[in-house]
């Protein structure tokens, strides 16, 4: 199936987006790998990310998605969830050494919880 058919089949529009994931195996599965890479775009039944793992990754797999928000100096937030790989495709692009760059969607299995803490000070006082 073609990129555009694919596309013509989404039930969600599609938002870009550029945060930072982790993502990695869930539940019961040996914990071979985690992958920090960044979340390419979003809509209301899932997301995709790029990597440069894509052996790692098989459709039905599940994943857990550490996603990074943006914030302040003072606080790291992020928001946490369960998801499922259900494709994986080469995107045609290559990284600055020559990789080459795979996206892999994935659906959320339920809610995202979000998790925040305190940073410490960095002895920045004037």
């Amino acid at each position: 199936m073609t990129e555009k058919n694919y596309e013509d089949h989404r039930e969600f529009e599609r938002h870009p987006i550029d945060f930072s994931v982790e993502v990695c195996p869930a539940g019961d599965q040996p914990d071979t790998f985690c992958d920090q890479t960044k979340l390419e775009n979003i809509s209301g039944g899932g997301v995709c990310f790029g990597t440069l793992q894509p052996e790692s990754y098989f459709a039905g797999q599940h994943v857990t998605l550490k996603v990074q928000l943006p914030g302040t100096d003072e606080v790291d937030a992020s928001m946490e969830c369960q998801a499922k790989v259900v494709w994986i495709h080469f995107s045609g692009q290559v990284d600055d050494e020559g990789h080459k760059y795979t996206l892999v969607g994935v659906c959320l299995d339920g809610f995202m919880s979000f998790e925040s803490q305190q940073l410490q000070d960095q002895g920045n006082s004037a």
